[in-house]
């Protein structure tokens, strides 16, 4: 494990130098000296209503009696786990508050964590896809080149989140048309009862929405929102800064392929692989570069301390501390399902 997290710490490092070698300091300082501050305080206001529908969301994906407010803040610290534990480990921390502070079975909580994130992809797939419509992008591509060549971020962000979704889709309907059989089948492999427990939890909740077509329609709009929210939220941080134009299209494009990034590449803090998609983005509309660097570290930073500091703040009503959430990791294994 440590040698693992060692390694994404040095790719994150490798990514941070990339993007910001090279950059002119004397010009981004300037940049940041023409910065409009008061700007930027409805993107705290943005980025708690996106929050506060995200705590939404999962209560009803979770579909238990659970105070909203007791779910906020279990949902608070399980994004700062996901911020600040490498390798996206810091998913498997909301499951386990939720168990261990409410007593909802794991299996059931990670089944709702999945299905949240199927319906983020699901969103993501479709900005991208909407992305074409909203902006005219260069022949070749948005490109980003890397050491095996260049990579077309648009278009690999479209095959990652519709192969994701396509799956996700594909397996659940399976397991619902199954039923119980391969269920049984799955108890029979190493740690079989753990995973067949997930499973059963999975294949529930994935018909539950099935056959509930007006809570899935919710659970849309919802997804939906809270993505409309923070593209809101990076156009204000836009209007701050001069040089950058304002607009749905550069939001949106914007947003659209620094999420993408940030689910490529999910480096600690999204840190490195954030500040990269982002300020290639704001290639489509001819910012300069050192003005796009500048601009993603603001709104990356901005992003990163909302959600340290609502985390930090639920982190003490619930007793804990970081080092509680690393030893979470570990102690997952030993729930049942």
């Amino acid at each position: 494990m440590r040698i693992k997290i060692a390694v994404v710490l040095v790719v994150t490092i490798a990514f941070l130098v990339g993007v910001l070698w090279g950059i002119d300091v004397e010009h981004a300082l300037e940049a940041l000296s023409q910065v409009s501050w008061w700007r930027l305080l409805p993107m705290c206001a943005l980025y708690m209503t996106a929050h506060m529908l995200r705590t939404w969301r999962l209560r009803l994906l979770l579909n238990q009696p659970i105070r909203y407010w007791r779910l906020f803040s279990i949902n608070s610290v399980g994004f700062l786990a996901i911020n600040v534990i490498p390798l996206r480990l810091g998913e498997m921390v909301r499951p386990y508050l939720l168990t261990e502070r409410e007593g909802i079975p794991f299996g059931r909580g990670m089944a709702a964590i999945v299905l949240e994130r199927l319906l983020d992809m699901l969103m993501l797939l479709g900005m991208l896809m909407g992305l074409t419509l909203l902006v005219e992008l260069p022949p070749g591509g948005l490109v980003i080149d890397t050491e095996g060549g260049g990579v077309d971020v648009i278009a690999a962000g479209q095959q990652f989140a519709g192969g994701i979704v396509v799956l996700g889709v594909l397996v659940g309907t399976a397991l619902v048309a199954i039923g119980e059989p391969a269920t049984q089948l799955i108890e029979k492999l190493p740690m079989g009862t753990l995973i067949a427990g997930f499973v059963r939890k999975f294949r529930d909740g994935f018909g539950e929405l099935i056959k509930a077509p007006a809570r899935l329609a919710l659970l849309l709009a919802i997804s939906a929102s809270i993505w409309g929210v923070t593209i809101g939220a990076v156009a204000v941080v836009m209007s701050a800064f001069p040089g950058i134009p304002v607009s749905l299209s550069a939001a949106w494009s914007t947003w659209s392929i620094t999420l993408s990034g940030m689910v490529a590449l999910p480096t600690p803090g999204f840190f490195g692989a954030y500040e990269l998609f982002c300020s290639t983005a704001l290639r489509l509309w001819g910012v300069h570069e050192d003005i796009a660097r500048t601009f993603a570290v603001v709104l990356h930073l901005g992003m990163f301390s909302f959600t340290v500091s609502i985390g930090g703040l639920c982190l003490l009503i619930e007793g804990l501390s970081l080092r509680d959430l690393v030893r979470t990791v570990p102690q997952v294994k030993a729930q049942d399902g």
